[in-house]
């Protein structure tokens, strides 16, 4: 009797072992390996920005930033809020800001989500293509 509960126990527990693994390989395959980070299959269009200003850096190549079509402009209408990701080599700092070169764009790769105190927000993840 005693054995057969220790063999549903350790059955149970490899079981729930099992799943938490299954569980975060499908999350990381979704997100490259960050929270709240959807990659779409299909890059989008251009946005139309002319200069990245860095508010918040999340990684040496992830961060939180706004995306201008005037630059260096007080106000702009325009403005968005987005997660900028860059390669491998990029090292981004808060307070940087990227104009971006002619022949290249602001293009949204993806969409992220993260817990502001405000709740859930979503902004688009992009890329300087």
């Amino acid at each position: 009797m005693l054995k057969n509960i220790l063999i549903f126990i350790a059955g149970m527990v490899t079981m729930f072992i099992l799943m938490v693994l299954f569980g975060i390989a499908v999350n990381s395959s979704s997100n490259n390996g960050y929270p709240g980070l959807t990659i779409f299959e299909e890059e989008g269009k251009c946005m139309g920005a002319k200069q990245i200003e860095i508010m918040q850096t999340i990684e040496p190549n992830m961060a939180l930033a706004h995306a201008k079509t005037r630059p260096n402009a007080i106000y702009d209408e325009n403005e968005l809020l987005v997660l900028l990701l860059g390669d491998e080599k990029a090292n981004f700092y808060d307070d940087k800001k990227i104009n971006i070169p002619r022949g290249m764009c602001v293009k949204q790769i993806g969409r992220y989500q993260y817990e502001a105190k405000m709740g859930l927000k979503t902004v688009p993840a992009v890329t300087i293509k």
